[in-house]
């Protein structure tokens, strides 16, 4: 999934990341918003259009950004009407 070797890996990641969802919802119900409406959208992050590196050079040459180098992936929390 992760790309690790073991499924105990897996299982310390996955517990990581709901800890910081929890966190996250937590501090967003004690600023007062709505999580009935609650929306999660998952975005990966590449380089920057500009950027000049080998792999951004490769990506422009063939004209398939999805070349560009991975910096982040994750998702963006939000909730509808904010």
């Amino acid at each position: 999934m992760f790309g690790f070797r073991s499924p105990k890996e897996q299982d310390i990641v996955i517990q990581l990341a709901l800890k910081q969802i929890e966190k996250m919802l937590k501090e967003m119900d004690g600023e007062g918003k709505d999580l009935r409406k609650l929306k999660l959208k998952r975005f990966q992050k590449t380089h920057h259009v500009n950027c000049r590196c080998d792999q951004c050079q490769t990506a422009k040459a063939k004209e398939d950004p999805r070349l560009r180098g991975l910096q982040e992936a994750g998702f963006k929390v939000y909730v509808e009407g904010d």
